[in-house]
């Protein structure tokens, strides 16, 4: 169930422990071919998608539009929270629906650079605002947080074309499922890799092989036009492979969610 669908009464009548999905996406460049609402559009169709399957399984919020992107800033048309906006954003929007009585939150990520973020924000929701220790009136609280590519990263290994290097930003992957949702809005005739090659073997290759450590770049550093990947290979017919398998994996994490073999 959508919530801006919802009538206050609908909502009501929900049980209270059903997972409620707060989506988070960004506004941000996406090199000449895709626009700055990849990451919204592409969240919220996986989202509908599931919804479609089994409407009275979740409720999900409207996707954030607004993510952590100051790494993308570089590139005009990019919009950025800064980390504590970006914060308390999330952490305030599960406070509204625990004030309704609602236990079980999934935050569903759609960017890249909301995923430590959001780390961060299920534990400041799990412990309460300006707490340092658990507060004992959250202990039926449940919060995870999951990045959608992460969670169908096998059969996303099992779809793409491209080596290692080709699925990172605005890449194989995303090119695809955007030419699937909204292929009216991808530039066709702007089709280029870009991207440098792995540096060595702790730094990123793509979002299936990310890098083992933490490092911030911004993304004229290593980006020419905006993109990292290879979108040439992308197709309408691979991105319905990709949104399945990426809406089979988020339904598998709802069920497990749900049975409490996880958060």
């Amino acid at each position: 169930m959508y919530l801006a669908d919802l009538t206050t009464t609908d909502v009501d009548k929900l049980d209270r422990r059903l997972p409620v999905i707060i989506p988070f996406a960004a506004i941000e460049q996406h090199g000449p071919h895709l626009p700055t609402g990849t990451d919204t559009f592409i969240t919220e169709g996986l989202l509908r998608r599931l919804d479609a399957r089994n409407p009275d399984n979740i409720l999900w919020l409207p996707v954030q539009r607004f993510g952590s992107s100051s790494h993308h800033m570089p590139f005009i048309g990019s919009l950025t929270l800064t980390s504590r906006t970006f914060l308390d954003t999330a952490r305030e929007l599960v406070e509204c629906f625990f004030a309704h009585g609602f236990t079980r939150f999934i935050l569903l990520n759609g960017h890249g650079g909301n995923q430590s973020l959001l780390n961060v924000a299920v534990q400041e929701a799990r412990l309460g605002a300006g707490n340092v220790t658990a507060d004992r009136d959250r202990s039926e609280l449940k919060i995870i947080h999951a990045t959608y590519w992460v969670l169908a990263a096998e059969r996303f290994a099992e779809i793409r074309d491209s080596e290692p290097g080709g699925m990172g930003h605005a890449g194989e992957m995303e090119t695809s499922v955007m030419l699937a949702l909204h292929a009216n809005l991808v530039r066709t005739d702007c089709l280029e890799p870009d991207g440098e090659e792995q540096r060595c073997r702790f730094d990123h290759k793509d979002m299936l092989e990310p890098g083992k450590v933490g490092q911030f770049r911004l993304w004229n550093e290593w980006s020419r036009k905006g993109a990292i990947g290879d979108p040439t290979v992308a197709s309408a017919e691979k991105g319905e492979l990709f949104i399945e398998a990426a809406v089979d994996s988020i339904a598998e994490l709802v069920d497990e969610f749900k049975a409490g073999r996880i958060g």
